[in-house]
């Protein structure tokens, strides 16, 4: 038996004797006892799925956010006012809250984490399972060039996606660098009236074959922990051979792909008419990678769930005001923190007219997808776990009955979670886990 270490390659040999190499992840197996040492073609259109966070939530004040209206035809707050025009192609969730088991609210961190695995966690920094956008990368992701597309307008390296719960998706976090991601290096137009396939990638998938017997055998030597953190990096590889086949392939014709021109150099900054200028142009290239088959899935941080942003000119950030600014007693509500929140969302809203902007088929692009907006707390002063505001904006391909407020008087948010995986096709009867379990999903939303 071969000994392992942390230089340790997977050999193999492409055709005409070229040996090649690659490299393993870091395994506990390699490191000391403490951890630390180093050793338009009629075909039926796919159904795309999408979350969009943003963090502190909305305001907890008199009809700042939630419809007084149920059903449809509500009505809009001000604080999604942004939505105008789009009600009909957009579900308001209130009344959703988190049941903690016993466990801690850990602040900034309990809300997102339980809507996206199913359970509060017990502490920071990591999920009880893994995200659930990661369930549908696997099974609808499938024939698009990345499994999934994540990016971050605040600039920041926070993504909420996770296939283990400890290790989470490294976004884009500038225009610049989702633009290059995705149209750079590798980027096929589907409408170019050539195609030659690239030798790189020709090469780069014969590396991967090559190692496949040496995968296995690596995988009976280890232990149970370092078996799962192989796991998960052959699961990366999967996905680049998979984004390496659909190099591969010539692409269909897609009436709706326009390639974009590259974006303008925007420095990073938590000031939030910036981010939200950047959320736009990120809209407007996450929509086209979604029209060109680039991905069926993507996942959006607006701003992490402290947020840092700042109003112009003003010297405190959104979660200091949320906590420091006094309730104006005419208005019932903190006017800067309210401020804050209707921006924040208004990323939510810039971003899903830029998927309603794209004609697809006989509608639109936005009415083939599902995006979920979500934040990670009720009322932000006090860090609440209810009350959670949630957002389901497209058609889902005709599945989603969209255009309603659902008030749904304390359910856990996993019911929303539940009814989004059943409307993108996932055979699922369940979600969550503990309290927060559940088999009901919202059935007068599932056409």
């Amino acid at each position: 038996m071969a000994i392992l270490s942390r230089r340790s390659m997977m050999r193999g040999f492409l055709a005409g004797g070229v040996g090649v190499s690659v490299g393993v992840p870091l395994l506990d197996c390699f490191l000391n006892e403490n951890g630390t040492a180093l050793a338009a073609d009629g075909a039926k259109v796919p159904i795309r799925f999408g979350t969009y966070f943003w963090g502190l939530g909305l305001t907890h004040g008199p009809n700042r956010w939630v419809p007084t209206k149920t059903g449809m035809g509500y009505e809009l707050p001000p604080e999604i006012a942004s939505l105008k025009g789009l009600e009909k192609k957009v579900t308001v969730f209130s009344g959703l809250r988190i049941h903690l088991d016993g466990k801690p609210n850990v602040q900034h961190h309990t809300g997102h984490a339980s809507i996206l695995s199913g359970e509060a966690p017990p502490q920071g920094g990591q999920f009880q399972h893994a995200s659930f956008d990661t369930t549908l990368a696997d099974e609808i992701g499938g024939g698009a060039r990345f499994r999934s597309l994540e990016c971050a307008p605040y600039g920041s390296n926070i993504s909420y996606s996770t296939r283990t719960g400890k290790s989470f998706s490294t976004p884009e976090v500038s225009p610049i660098s989702l633009y290059t991601r995705i149209f750079g290096e590798g980027f096929q137009d589907p409408n170019a009236d050539t195609w030659t396939p690239s030798k790189d990638a020709m090469l780069r998938k014969s590396v991967l074959s090559a190692v496949t017997d040496q995968r296995q055998a690596l995988a009976a030597q280890v232990g149970a922990a370092d078996k799962l953190r192989l796991d998960q990096y052959y699961t990366s590889v999967r996905q680049m051979e998979e984004q390496l086949s659909a190099e591969l392939t010539k692409p269909a014709k897609c009436e709706s792909c326009v390639v974009p021109a590259s974006p303008e150099e925007n420095p990073r900054s938590s000031e939030i008419t910036r981010i939200n200028h950047n959320s736009k142009l990120m809209a407007d290239l996450m929509a086209m990678a979604v029209a060109c088959n680039q991905t069926k899935i993507f996942n959006v941080c607006h701003s992490n769930a402290g947020s840092g942003a700042y109003l112009p000119g003003d010297s405190k950030i959104y979660h200091l005001h949320t906590h420091d600014e006094a309730v104006d007693p005419k208005l019932g509500y903190q006017p800067n923190s309210a401020k804050l929140a209707s921006l924040h969302f208004q990323g939510y809203a810039d971003f899903i007219r830029a998927f309603e902007a794209i004609k697809e088929g006989d509608g639109t692009l936005l009415d083939n997808c599902l995006i979920m907006g979500f934040s990670d707390t009720g009322n932000a002063r006090t860090h609440a776990t209810d009350n959670i505001p949630m957002f389901f904006a497209g058609k889902a391909g005709g599945r989603h009955k969209a255009g309603q407020h659902i008030s749904a008087g304390g359910e856990p948010v996993t019911r929303v979670s539940l009814t989004a995986q059943q409307l993108v096709g996932l055979p699922i009867g369940e979600f969550g886990h503990g309290a927060m379990k559940t088999g009901k999903a919202f059935s007068e939303l599932i056409a």
